[in-house]
């Protein structure tokens, strides 16, 4: 009889020689060197036995996580070091695609000699602690605002946090027509993906701002042609708030054959999506039948980590351009409810719309999540009372006000209370009656969150002035200010008034926005963070241009 292929052990073990992977599973403190060794806290051999190496070892990885230090193995800790690596090895893989992805999109900027001039001309200077930007805030313009902010984010020394600055620095830049000093931000971007990203900003705040032959002009430094594609859709919405309609179906063809080609199905997919709900505005028909299509494309062919979202995004695409019961037929083919309820919140929308109550109301009893139902209910209270049906209208307030009370989790409590109070302000300047400004005053007093309260506070103000309405002799813009004051992070006081500030520019209330700049601009001059500082100074930056 021939020998077996090991030997056995007093204590039942295989020769760790002769089949290790055997060896390590049955031998617990094989399996913990092994873990250890593979994090670089463990030095010596993977043999199985216990020394005071390996007790040392435990002890510090025990201390360092935070478990009770006691050098001894267990299944516990087995566990442990066993999820830490999983964690440790996900990282390492996000890091490796992370760092492929930037060579990709540096050789992708270095493949043209436009482009190869941001990466080459780095701007390696430092902030001047000395700089005096007293004035800036005496007599605030968009260049000295910016000045400051290109020179307050050369103190933000982390390269992802100072990248994200710059970027915000840029688009104002181009915002305020500065596309020279844009470029010269974009040189300093490290990452070159973000560089990317910042020359696609670039020519979608051209679009959006209607320059459309700046666009496309800045379209032709973009490497990369999906985000080109990205771009030529801000150019076809452009296209059709200007209402042309033969511009827009060129531009939207291109879209749709040149994204059916590119390597990531799911990218094109979803690209052609976006493409084909612009064309409802053109050919409503042929739209929908392309997004039908789309929609099984997405179900048969598409990978299952993007399956789900494509599906959604073609039927809430079908809901938008006003084929909800299409929709709702696509939504039969997804797998659960939570992935269900954008389609269902665009196709309730859809029948809002279109004044179809019922058909809303049906549609919204399908929604799971509370705090999604009290938004589209307040949504359709809004719509009923337009339409002249004031009691169920007011009824349906009453059903969403109900329900945002019951939901758990306090930033969607808050956030449904505040769209409710949003719809009852519509309904006080609609009918010109204080009592449901009074409403909407009550529920925001009981809103948790300081900035969604401060914003529908203002907001309340600035609807009780226009339309002559009072709550109880109460000074709303005195309560609006304080609640701003309340805010406890500085930087979030800034976003809340600045965001302020754009809204009553687009509303025309200049008197109202530049009160809410000024306070804007006291609270920036506070902020130490070079980070937050700067990202603030470029925000305001543009909202003082458009007051020139």
């Amino acid at each position: 009889m021939g020998l077996p292929a090991f030997a056995a052990k007093p204590d039942g073990l295989a020769d760790p020689q002769a089949r290790p992977e055997l060896y390590r599973l049955k031998n617990p403190v094989a399996r913990v060197q092994e873990l250890l060794k593979s994090q670089g806290r463990y030095e010596g051999a993977v043999d199985g036995f216990m020394g005071s190496d390996l007790e040392r070892a435990i002890r510090l990885y025990q201390k360092e996580q935070g478990l009770p230090q006691t050098g001894k193995i267990s299944a516990e800790l087995i566990a442990h070091l066993e999820n830490v690596g999983r964690i440790r090895a996900l990282i390492t893989r996000l890091e490796d695609v992370r760092r492929q992805r930037r060579e990709k999109a540096r050789q992708a900027l270095l493949s043209d000699p436009r482009t190869r001039k941001l990466l080459e001309q780095k701007d390696h200077k430092t902030a001047d602690p000395t700089r005096d930007m007293s004035h800036c805030f005496v007599q605030p313009t968009s260049g000295c605002l910016l000045r400051g902010a290109v020179e307050t984010s050369k103190a933000v020394y982390e390269d992802d946090m100072r990248d994200w600055a710059l970027g915000e620095i840029l688009a104002a830049q181009v915002a305020v027509g500065q596309e020279e000093d844009a470029l010269k931000t974009a040189a300093r971007i490290k990452d070159s993906r973000l560089i990317i990203a910042a020359l696609t900003n670039i020519a979608k705040t051209h679009a959006r701002e209607g320059k459309i032959e700046e666009a496309l002009s800045s379209l032709d430094l973009i490497p990369v042609i999906e985000r080109r594609l990205s771009v030529l859709l801000e150019i076809a919405k452009a296209y059709r708030i200007e209402n042309r309609k033969r511009d827009l179906k060129r531009i939207v063809d291109n879209i749709l054959t040149t994204a059916a080609g590119l390597e990531s199905f799911e990218e094109g997919l979803s690209l052609q999506i976006e493409a084909a709900e612009l064309l409802a505005d053109v050919e409503s028909k042929r739209a929908l039948n392309l997004l039908d299509a789309m929609s099984e494309r997405a179900r048969t062919k598409a990978q299952n980590g993007s399956k789900v979202t494509l599906m959604r995004q073609a039927a809430g695409a079908i809901a938008k351009i006003g084929y909800p019961e299409w929709a709702l037929k696509v939504l039969e083919k997804m797998p659960d409810d939570e992935t269900r309820i954008p389609v269902l919140m665009a196709a309730a929308r859809a029948f809002l719309k279109a004044q179809r109550f019922k058909a809303a109301h049906q549609t919204i009893e399908r929604i799971s999540a509370k705090r999604y139902r009290s938004v589209i209910l307040a949504d359709m209270a809004g719509h009923m009372w337009r339409a002249g049906e004031h009691q169920n209208a007011l009824t349906a307030l009453e059903e969403a006000l109900v329900i945002a009370k019951g939901v758990k989790l306090p930033f969607a409590r808050n956030f449904s209370l505040s769209h409710i109070a949003q719809t009852l302000m519509r309904i006080a300047e609609n009918s010109q009656e204080s009592v449901h400004a009074a409403r909407a005053y009550a529920i925001l007093q009981n809103i948790s969150d300081d900035r969604l309260k401060a914003r529908g506070l203002w907001d309340l103000a600035h609807a009780a002035s226009r339309n002559h309405l009072s709550v109880a002799g109460t000074d709303l813009d005195a309560v609006a200010q304080m609640a701003v004051g309340a805010i406890k992070s500085k930087f979030s006081r800034v976003w809340v008034l600045g965001d302020l500030v754009e809204y009553y520019q687009t509303e025309n209330e200049p008197e109202r926005a530049k009160r809410a700049f000024e306070l804007g601009l006291v609270t920036v001059e506070e902020l130490k963070n070079p980070w937050a500082r700067s990202r603030a100074l470029a925000k305001f930056a543009a909202l003082a241009y458009r007051f020139d």
